[in-house]
């Protein structure tokens, strides 16, 4: 969830896992943020974080909208509690209301706890935290990051705490003493941490206390106590209308024909997803809100995909925007990093990888074709001049192939198909642009170049031996890759049914024996264990799409839409024994790959 500068996850166990603030990738303050109850009194006074047994948790987004719902359901005590989790459109604020109930058959005396453990700048060194008596507030800061958090109604008790030191909030907090300790400073690496109680009395059975708990982030003191103090005013239903319109507005946008009934909620949740990892205010497109793995940079060739999406959807200003992006971010010799940060920062890389320029060439006129916005290509032709005399000038002078560069997967150096594929698109597309702006003798000379690096593909990348296109030469690597299909989809080299594509596309469908089913990425692969990937399985499906295989088609866009998590979110794979997503989810590149697809497909 999150707006035009805050990002923010929440764990499948319900706690705030991620807060990246003020971009959507950097930094993340949050080492810890839980809710925990203590129920009972004297000898029978038990406390539990609800994020661990024995409590039970279910989880959903609210219909067509980015606020999340946790169901904590506690048996053994008798409790169920629902968190309702959302961030403030034009606001910087992640507002988390809880409301709790006892199932017990009397009253039972109940309090409720909420522990903050930031990492402010993504470091606990010289963070702090003090109590603001006036305002009923714990404030959390370091230079110009401020936290101000409190609840609607004034709390019980508080604490601000050393860790390992007599003051440590995560320590009381189990016990529900909390000293009143108002003030936590810490210069070395064990850091601050606070805890804010609210004592609910004795519960009466059916009773729903309600508890709005609101944490909001600014750049000084003055304006964090004065957003929260304001959010404070604001009534919970017109918060939540906000969050609504925000999300409805944008659905309301899109121009996308019918697509089948079974799929309407995924491509909607799928919609929202990409408008939450879509930077407004940079144009970047964050590949995904994680750091285990750590994915929450910028690929340019990810956020293509996603903007070539978006377009297709009708969010022409979204994708621009991104394009405008890579604009600013193009490097002096023409061509792009391999990740970035969302303020068009490098990001830490390891190698050059000519499929991110390509793509990125490819989808400048992908993006024309869709909005036939001649200002968009004056203001973008700079860039693409520089973009494709970098992919000319880095070519193999024995094969003519671009090169050597990383592959996609971003594993091997080589001469790779997939990266000569997306060049072939980027130099056709490119000449159309140059020829739509005037520019004729470039526009011819780059259809040659186009003509010549096809030649150089059916040449030096089939194989007759193995009937099918190698993953790369230079060094010759035969194992079967499924980006290989990029020949056809999205980048055109050859047609669908060019019995060479046929021949390869058979062999990928076959090479793949999951107790789960789906499409990897090709069969020797160790990463996570080596599992079917969404965007695989997804783009054989666009393949199929294209060939009029609708039926086979469906059946792998149905596979996908069954191994979403219970959010209806698309990870990057699925474990090839269980079924289970695994690795970084949502997974910006899965959900517009399955937003392709849909659009690609049609009924019988």
């Amino acid at each position: 969830m999150g707006n035009r500068s805050t990002l923010i996850t929440i764990g499948k166990n319900g706690e705030l896992r991620h807060l990246f603030w003020p971009t959507h990738n950097y930094p993340q303050h949050v080492r810890g943020s839980l809710p925990g109850i203590i129920c009972g009194k004297g000898q029978n006074e038990s406390f539990s974080w609800l994020t661990d047994d024995p409590w039970t948790r279910r989880q959903r987004y609210l219909p067509d909208s980015t606020i999340l719902e946790t169901t904590f359901t506690d048996n053994r005590n008798g409790f169920e509690v629902r968190a309702t989790d959302f961030v403030l459109p034009g606001r910087d604020a992640l507002v988390r209301v809880f409301e709790i109930a006892s199932k017990n058959l009397a009253p039972i005396d109940t309090s409720f706890l909420y522990y903050n453990d930031f990492d402010i700048a993504e470091t606990p060194i010289g963070d702090a935290c003090y109590y603001d008596q006036r305002s009923d507030t714990i404030v959390s800061y370091k230079r110009n990051y401020w936290f101000a958090f409190g609840g609607e109604r004034r709390s019980s008790a508080h604490q601000c705490g050393v860790h390992e030191d007599a003051s440590d909030a995560f320590v009381d907090a189990k016990d529900g003493k909390l000293s009143g300790n108002s003030l936590a400073l810490y210069s070395g690496t064990r850091g601050v941490n606070s805890c804010l109680k609210w004592d609910l009395g004795s519960l009466n059975p059916g009773v729903k206390e309600q508890l709005v708990l609101l944490m909001c982030f600014a750049h000084n003191k003055q304006d964090a106590l004065s957003l929260i103090d304001t959010a404070r005013k604001s009534s919970l239903p017109e918060m939540v209308n906000d969050v609504n319109k925000y999300c409805q507005d944008w659905l309301r946008n899109a121009e996308v024909t019918r697509v089948p009934e079974a799929w309407e909620d995924l491509l909607r949740r799928s919609l929202l997803t990409l408008r939450t990892l879509v930077s407004p205010d940079f144009g970047g497109i964050v590949a995904a809100p994680t750091l285990d793995p750590d994915y929450r940079y910028v690929w340019s060739r990810d956020g293509t995909y996603v903007a070539y999406a978006l377009d297709r959807c009708g969010y022409h200003k979204d994708a621009e925007a991104f394009y405008r992006w890579c604009k600013e971010a193009q490097e002096p010799n023409g061509g792009w990093n391999q990740r970035y940060h969302i303020e068009r920062a490098p990001a830490p890389s390891w190698g050059e990888q000519e499929d991110q320029c390509a793509t990125i060439l490819w989808g400048f006129g992908q993006h024309y074709e869709l909005t036939k916005n001649r200002d968009f290509l004056e203001a973008v032709w700079p860039t693409i001049k520089k973009g494709v005399e970098h992919l000319l000038f880095g070519r193999d002078p024995e094969t003519g192939l671009v090169g050597p560069s990383l592959d996609l997967w971003e594993e091997k150096s080589a001469l790779h198909t997939y990266t000569n594929s997306a060049a072939c698109g980027a130099l056709r597309e490119s000449a159309e642009v140059a020829s739509v702006l005037g520019h004729d003798a470039l526009a011819e000379s780059w259809k040659k170049e186009n003509g010549i690096l096809q030649g150089a593909i059916l040449k030096h990348l089939w194989s007759e031996q193995n009937n099918r296109f190698l993953k790369s030469v230079k060094p010759v690597d035969n194992d079967i890759d499924t980006a290989i299909i990029g020949l056809s989809f999205p980048f055109c080299v050859l047609q669908p049914d060019d019995p060479r594509m046929l021949s390869t596309a058979h062999q990928i469908e076959n090479a793949f024996h999951y107790t789960t089913e789906g499409i990897g990425r090709y069969p020797s692969d160790v990463y996570h264990g080596g599992n079917p990937w969404f965007i695989t399985t997804l783009w054989m499906a666009l393949y199929h799409c294209q060939l009029g295989n609708y039926q086979k088609a469906k059946t792998l866009i149905d596979w996908s839409a069954r191994h979403v998590d219970e959010l209806q979110l698309f990870a990057e794979q699925v474990n090839r024994e269980n079924g289970e997503p695994v690795s970084a989810s949502p997974l910006s590149w899965s959900h517009a790959m399955f937003i392709l697809s849909l659009l690609s497909f049609k009924e019988a």
